[in-house]
């Protein structure tokens, strides 16, 4: 009897500290594709050697680096900052990026994680809604 009484008792003390577990980003993607969505038209860019780019979250930060070529001109992009993951609501707030218009903004973002893949799908309102109709959907894939 007792023994039933004390595994009651950490069986119920085990519940009360279970948390469940948010999902894990942490590494580095490599972003293979892009499409753009406008007023119900669809854009892909396959993402190569001449216009690519990375993405690594820890567990609080976000950076990225990208880089795409079209013929002699080159353009670089990078920033970073701080995330929030809470299901499929994603939110940036950019720290450190190479044009200063978006130092210090906050992006909404939906993110869907399945396995070595990451989707992430903007702009988003407040509630995290987005314009099926009008958004950028991004696919990225672990590399570390």
């Amino acid at each position: 009897m007792k023994l039933k009484l004390i595994l009651l008792v950490a069986a119920f003390i085990a519940l009360l500290g279970f948390k469940p577990e948010k999902p894990k980003i942490n590494g580095t993607y490599k972003i293979v594709y892009e499409e753009v969505i406008r007023n119900g038209k669809s854009t892909f860019n396959v993402k190569n050697d001449n216009n690519n780019g990375l993405k690594t979250w820890s567990d609080k930060y976000f950076m990225f680096v990208s880089s795409s070529a079209a013929g002699s001109q080159i353009s670089n992009t990078f920033g970073g900052g701080t995330y929030e993951l809470t299901g499929n609501n994603y939110t940036e707030s950019i720290q450190y990026h190479v044009a200063s218009n978006y130092r210090g903004i906050t992006l909404k973002l939906h993110l869907e994680i399945k396995g070595d893949t990451v989707v992430q799908i903007f702009p988003c309102d407040d509630s995290h809604f987005y314009d099926k109709e009008n958004c950028v959907i991004q696919k990225y894939v672990r590399v570390d």
